[in-house]
């Protein structure tokens, strides 16, 4: 994943391109570090993605962003106040590093043209968005550096920029064969490692495809480097200079053997020629492929941390009252030993000798008859020792009674539990998180915060996952239980055919009836393969998946959300692949 200076140069490329002369339209801050602009250009209408994520830095045109924040924050709404309305006149990238700044001019409050600069630095756990006036003072930025995070420079409002330290590398845009030869060489290390940390923009994948094509041990030290291997270095890394300058770029996409995305690059790489590969027109397009999955599920995991936490405390709480249960019934299962021992000691109270701490006679409860020794308190009769144990069978036949009741009810919430903790790799957007929590809410392992509001969706598309089969058939997939009852007893209808996992949490998924075609074996395997993947067996193989028509699936009255029953069904076994499920989707 190297989003280095080559691959941002390629960005820079295609924005000035589209969006240089546009004028900006609106301006979101759709998560606490991520800034949608949505910019007018000969008309036509870009969204441009600025995201200074610790994890996915970047910036390229979307079309799957969305803003979903009705309250703007703070750093947006200065956003707004002086880039709204503004004409974007250059986009340029200093020197090859990972550092884009747009140069906007726009209209102050006193009415008069002003340029303002706003600049991405994409740079992991250190990377920002600032907005600076002309001559380099900072307004503000989306993360405030002070003087105790950072010794070398503060990003602070009213200090003047300062770009972060080129670590003494040289920029490879104008670089002469001697500059390369005396930098590389003064470093003892290994050549591809040399290479990076010696030039802009070069990643550490881009170095090794460097000495791959130049025909270059990467792993050698620079010091063994021939002058002929040097010369072929070189060239190799003009070259891929020269085609950034031209714009000559090629970017691309390449899968592992199971079709899923391992790595790209604005170039083909010839390290990367044994890989499936694809090429795209535009970088922005194989960024957003790439990385929209990957930020999605990373922003709801940290949205959804506290509910995990919470969800693993209880499971784990019923898992040890699941313990105390099953060793009162082991200990209830001497009850019928304590009824034996009263009837016998009633039978033959007569024989019981005063005082005695056990007695031992034929025990007619069994066939043939055997002898039986029990174990008496001294200090009272036999009577008085064979009600002590029928008081003792009664109450191992009550305990018995209520462990096997609070079993079940243990199991359906470590069910359900699971489940939970399921879903929360499903969900996507802001709404499901809303929904989930309102579940859980409703079902008491959450407290409702004061003041907090009924969160009203007013999207009018399915909020489940949705799918294409091969022939066309619409498949949908639960992503929480709250839309596992409302996908199987609303939504689906009786002719249409419900999949589950066999005897594990997963979701409920629907095949839709498709008049005039009928659901045939290849239809059925991608409904199972579906239902798989989303389940607890996502990740094994001959995972089992109970399938019948949704008029046999039944909900039991006062059952947890997502439970019920079915009768009439088949089983298949399936292995998902995320390949499959990747062909499937409808987006």
């Amino acid at each position: 994943m190297a989003l280095d200076g080559l691959v941002l140069a390629n960005v820079v490329h295609e924005l000035s391109t589209e969006l240089v002369g546009g004028r900006i339209d609106k301006i979101y801050q759709i998560e606490k570090e991520d800034i949608l602009i949505t910019l007018r250009n000969q008309g036509s209408t870009y969204k441009l993605l600025l995201t200074a994520n610790s994890n996915y830095p970047r910036i390229h045109l979307s079309n799957l962003a969305k803003n979903n924040n009705t309250e703007p924050p703070m750093f947006c709404m200065l956003l707004r106040k002086h880039l709204g309305g503004g004409k974007l006149l250059s986009i340029t990238q200093p020197d090859m590093e990972r550092i884009v700044t747009l140069s906007i001019e726009a209209t102050n409050e006193l009415g008069d043209k002003e340029t303002k600069l706003l600049t991405i630095e994409i740079m992991g756990r250190h990377s920002n968005i600032i907005l600076m006036k002309q001559d380099g003072t900072i307004i503000d930025s989306i993360k405030h550096i002070s003087s105790d995070k950072s010794s070398i420079r503060e990003v602070l409002p009213n200090r003047t920029y300062m770009r972060p330290p080129s670590q003494d590398k040289l920029s490879p845009l104008h670089l002469t064969k001697e500059d390369f030869i005396n930098k590389l060489f003064s470093k003892e290390m290994s050549i591809y490692k040399g290479l990076y940390t010696s030039f802009n923009g070069l990643s550490p994948i881009f170095a090794q495809a460097l000495c791959f094509e130049a025909g270059v041990d990467s792993n050698a030290l620079i010091s063994t480097l021939e002058p002929a291997a040097l010369s072929q270095l070189y060239a190799c890394l003009e070259k891929a200079i020269h085609l950034v300058q031209t714009g000559s770029f090629t970017p691309t996409l390449y899968f592992d053997e199971q079709e899923i995305p391992n790595d790209f690059y604005c170039f083909k790489l010839s390290i990367y020629e044994t890989l499936m590969q694809k090429s795209y027109e535009s970088m922005s397009a194989l960024l957003e492929y790439f990385y929209f999955e990957r930020s999605t599920r990373f922003n709801v995991s940290q949205k959804t941390g506290d509910i995990k936490k919470l969800l693993h405390t209880f499971l784990d709480r019923a898992v040890r009252k699941k313990q105390i249960q099953e060793k009162a019934l082991e200990e209830a299962d001497q009850k019928d030993l304590y009824k034996i021992y009263g009837e016998l000691l009633t039978a033959y109270a007569h024989q019981v000798p005063p005082q005695a701490k056990a007695f031992t006679t034929l025990n007619y409860y069994t066939e043939p008859y055997e002898e039986i020794t029990i174990p008496l308190d001294n200090n009272r009769t036999a009577i008085e020792n064979a009600q002590f144990y029928y008081k003792l069978y009664n109450k191992a036949k009550r305990t018995e009674l209520a462990a096997k009741e609070q079993l079940l009810s243990i199991e359906k919430d470590i069910k359900y539990l699971q489940s939970v903790l399921l879903s929360l790799d499903l969900l996507q957007t802001k709404e499901d998180i809303s929904e989930l929590r309102a579940e859980l809410i409703e079902m008491g392992y959450l407290k409702k915060k004061k003041g907090a509001t009924k969160n009203k969706n007013s999207k009018k598309d399915l909020p489940f996952l949705h799918f294409k089969s091969s022939l066309g058939h619409d498949i949908y997939v639960g992503k929480n239980n709250y839309q596992n009852d409302a996908l199987t007893m609303k939504f689906a209808r009786p002719n249409d055919l419900w999949l589950h996992i066999k005897d594990g949490p997963g979701s409920h998924v629907i095949i839709k009836h498709l008049e005039g075609i009928s659901i045939n074996e290849d239809i059925l395997l991608e409904g199972a393969i579906l239902a798989a993947y989303h389940s607890s067996g996502k990740m094994s193989s001959h995972v089992p998946i109970d399938y019948t028509y949704k008029k046999n699936v039944k909900k039991v009255p006062n059952a947890k959300p997502g439970m019920v029953i079915y009768t009439n069904f088949k089983t298949l076994y399936v292995t998902p692949t995320e390949a499959i499920v990747k062909k499937l989707a409808t987006i």
